[in-house]
């Protein structure tokens, strides 16, 4: 929770999800912003993957594949899936949850 940006969504604020400045569409960036940043860190995530895999130095191609594979599914659900957790689990506020 960052009470700066919080405060933007506040009522009557520019990303006020009941708003009618353009039908409401500003409430949609910090959404829009959140998934940039999920696919920009899984593209470094993707690049530290590989430098780590690569360092292992495996015999077999298809061990350098399967470990490389089950990197970046962690980094990657991790990264995706790690606010849901943290809303489900830290703050356990079930409305917002369903609303994520």
């Amino acid at each position: 929770h960052i009470a700066p940006l919080a405060g933007l969504a506040r009522p009557g604020a520019i990303f006020d999800p009941d708003q009618t400045f353009c039908f409401g569409l500003l409430s949609y960036v910090p959404v829009l912003m959140h998934t940039l940043v999920i696919m920009a860190l899984n593209k470094c995530y993707r690049c530290v993957a590989e430098r780590l895999t690569e360092n292992e130095n495996h015999k077999l191609q298809q061990d350098h594949d399967n470990s490389l594979i089950a990197k970046r599914f962690v980094f990657e659900a991790f990264d995706c899936y790690v606010s849901l957790f943290y809303v489900g689990f830290v703050q356990q506020d079930i409305r917002k949850l369903r609303s994520e």
